[in-house]
């Protein structure tokens, strides 16, 4: 369970990574197992990443700096050197203003290189490459934890069917700015975001434009009016 303040807390810089291969039935995006020890979604699947160090890039720019943490966190985690890779900026996401400890976290894509994933197996117990498209038709897995982040950015890219085309597309597309808003239903939750006509009401039964995802532990379903 989240937990949960009154007063909106500060938000802390991190940076994620989605990493991408092409194979014959269509691109592969590398996921690691966090260990489920730790405080912050530990047992969730999630992109390679983690919190803004202040090593890194402290006199740059925040989406410069949060792109060298995606670099080094990549590093620490999966053993590969993405050093010299071209970073193309997909997502800002930040999480709702109740909740205690809030992750301003930009999200990148980039073609993964070659070299063997070696997880660290501190903070990451295991790793699997994952088809977008199959994953997000499989979920909810009790077997398979992600975040809502997580779920949407698998949207993005289930309709590539190459590493190029993705990176290509996603360069020339404004990021997308994921300011969350949710509300607990009675089987589940409702989040939203910016765009959304029940975005300031939280009044899910308005007409209008969807920018938002249901999520129970038996259905999960993004509805977006967007491209």
């Amino acid at each position: 369970m989240l937990e949960t303040s009154d007063t909106p807390s500060e938000l802390i810089p991190a940076a994620t990574i989605l990493l991408l291969r092409d194979t014959n039935p269509g691109i592969e995006v590398l996921m690691l197992r966090r260990n489920k020890a730790l405080k912050a979604f530990g047992g969730a699947w999630v992109f390679p990443g983690g919190r803004v160090d202040p090593e890194d890039g402290p006199d740059l720019p925040m989406l410069e700096r949060s792109k060298l943490s995606a670099i080094r966190e990549t590093a620490e985690e999966t053993g590969l050197d993405i050093s010299n890779s071209k970073l193309a900026t997909l997502s800002n996401w930040i999480p709702p203003a109740a909740e205690i400890r809030r992750f301003s976290t930009w999200f990148f894509i980039a073609k993964a290189p070659h070299d063997k994933v070696v997880i660290d197996d501190g903070e990451i117990h295991d790793f699997c490459w994952v088809k977008p498209r199959k994953l997000i038709e499989e979920i909810p897995r009790d077997d398979f934890p992600i975040m809502p982040p997580t779920y949407i950015s698998l949207h993005q890219l289930a309709k590539y069917s190459s590493t190029t085309e993705a990176i290509t597309s996603v360069e020339n597309m404004t990021p997308g700015i994921f300011e969350t808003r949710f509300k607990k239903l009675e089987n589940g939750f409702v989040t939203c975001w910016e765009g959304d006509v029940a975005y300031e009401t939280l009044d899910f039964d308005l007409e209008g434009p969807r920018r938002r995802l249901f999520s129970s532990q038996t259905k999960w379903e993004y509805l977006c009016d967007f491209s």
